[in-house]
């Protein structure tokens, strides 16, 4: 009895073998990069003011010895001038024309980010690929086995059935 038993575990740890082989499947490898660059720039600028002028014209005139305005031609300001200031003092003639100091500095950073993403995909492909009757073959053999394995416990239990009544 034992030696069946001994017998019946071998035949299926065989079956157990053989079913278990198939074909691996394929590889499928996956790499991921991902570098980010970050560049800073700081820029700095120095702003221009173009030059700028103001005009005036006028008539002048003695009177009794003394100088007087008699007459404003023209009175032009400027693009930030305005027109100028004239003044007549005891002969003196005096024109102010004023622009307040302009200075522009300006600076700014600008950030650029770049962004690379690489991905690699392998995939291993198979040459060999089976044949129409070598798939033929391997259903045989499984039905084969099914058959096998069917009639194996048809007489094991008969072997056992008497022994249980």
């Amino acid at each position: 009895m034992t030696k069946k038993l001994k017998c019946f575990v071998f035949s299926l740890f065989i079956i157990l073998i053989v079913i278990s082989c198939r074909s691996p499947k394929p590889i499928e490898n996956e790499n991921k990069v991902q570098t980010i660059t970050i560049t800073e720039t700081l820029h700095d600028t120095v702003f221009k003011i173009a030059r700028d002028s103001s005009s005036f014209n006028a008539l002048l005139d003695c009177i009794n010895g003394k100088v007087v305005l008699k007459n404003v031609i023209q009175a032009e300001p400027g693009r930030t001038l305005k027109s100028p200031r004239v003044r007549l003092d005891n002969n003196k003639l005096s024109v102010d024309c004023d622009l307040k100091e302009q200075e522009l500095y300006a600076f700014w950073k600008s950030k650029q980010v770049k962004d690379v993403q690489e991905k690699t995909i392998t995939i291993t492909k198979f040459v060999n690929y089976l044949t129409f009757w070598q798939k033929v073959q391997i259903w045989m053999g499984r039905v084969l086995l099914i058959a096998l394995v069917f009639l194996l416990l048809r007489f094991v239990y008969k072997i056992y059935k008497p022994l249980m009544v």
